[in-house]
């Protein structure tokens, strides 16, 4: 059995909708398990994947959790019980990926499986090369947000790895909140010590895996005969749409806008591609549904596009200081 999961609410169901399709076209061999830290939603269309509501597997300290952890620390800190709860279910399950519900697969996931052969765990670092300080995005981002990414995590069934999730877990119940200034980066900041504390980790420094919009400066993305390719030759396996906003089309993510270099025409059209996959899986329908579980707070209006243009400039000034 192969077995992919993805955390989420039913707001972002269309998301992990996208994901699932993606995986049937490249890896049909796969299975994927949404996991849902919320209620399930009534729709007025059919469920294509398999959803395990997060009241079915009976986790003890659910209305603690809820009462403490906003909505996205929640579903971060719900990764580890999810797949201790599959690990159960399903006993001859040796090998298990996660992928957040942003993601969305272009190749086979062959390479991963190969190396979880050899290796027990399998983290990818956000970034591989040293980013100029001039940059607004560089590496003090990465010291608050965490060396690796979270929205993609593989392992196999072993006890160096069981006792990474046990870990994992009870570090989350702690100190699973989104609070930079005290060192916690809900499920990610403390992946910086799964390489130190655990053996068998594999680092995967494979440019196709988990491209974003945090290492596009050193990923660049081609389209070539039907084909996403990263770096000119590797075949891109998945692009992390982190932080995409279909009502926003032309934006990457929020956190980010487009960089002006050679690789801007496969991104444009990478982002129109996603954002239709996304459409076509009921987001008008599904992205107002207010959770049911975690501390639920009002988006903030958007900003004024003065204010955004002061707070740019003011990077500027900011880095221009801390560098002269």
């Amino acid at each position: 059995m192969k077995l992919i999961y993805t955390v989420c609410t039913a707001s972002y169901l269309y998301q992990a909708f996208s994901l699932g399709d993606s995986i049937k076209k490249t890896n049909p061999d796969y299975e994927l398990i949404i996991c849902l830290t919320d209620k399930m939603p009534e729709v007025n269309f059919p469920i294509p994947y398999k959803i395990l509501p997060v009241e079915s597997i009976n986790f003890p300290a659910l209305e603690e959790y809820s009462q403490k952890f906003s909505i996205i620390e929640l579903a971060c800190a719900f990764k580890p019980i999810f797949a201790f709860y599959l690990l159960k279910s399903y006993p001859s399950l040796e090998k298990l990926i996660y992928l957040d519900t942003d993601i969305y697969l272009y190749d086979s996931l062959v390479g991963i499986e190969k190396n979880l052969d050899e290796h027990d765990i399998i983290l990818t670092p956000h970034i591989t090369k040293a980013i100029p300080l001039s940059e607004r995005w560089n590496e003090k981002q990465y010291l608050n947000a965490g060396l690796y990414n979270a929205g993609f995590i593989a392992f196999k069934r072993t006890e160096n790895s069981l006792k990474f999730l046990d870990w994992w877990q009870t570090h989350l119940n702690k100190y699973g909140y989104l609070d930079y200034c005290k060192g916690m980066g809900a499920d990610q900041l403390c992946l910086n010590f799964v390489p130190v504390f655990y053996e068998k980790v594999l680092v995967d420094y494979n440019p196709s895996l988990n491209i974003a919009y945090w290492n596009l400066q050193e990923r660049e993305l081609n389209f070539v005969d039907g084909k996403y390719f990263v770096n000119q030759n590797t075949p891109l396996v998945f692009f992390h749409f982190s932080g995409y906003n279909p009502d926003k089309p032309t934006l990457i993510s929020k956190h980010f806008k487009l960089p002006k270099n050679r690789s801007q025409k496969a991104l444009k059209q990478i982002i129109k591609e996603y954002r239709t996959e996304l459409i076509k899986n009921h987001f008008n329908d599904l992205k107002g549904i207010i959770p049911a579980y975690g501390i639920y707070t009002v988006p903030p209006k958007e900003k004024h596009p003065i204010v955004k243009f002061i707070e740019k400039s003011a990077w500027k000034v900011i880095n221009y200081v801390e560098n002269y």
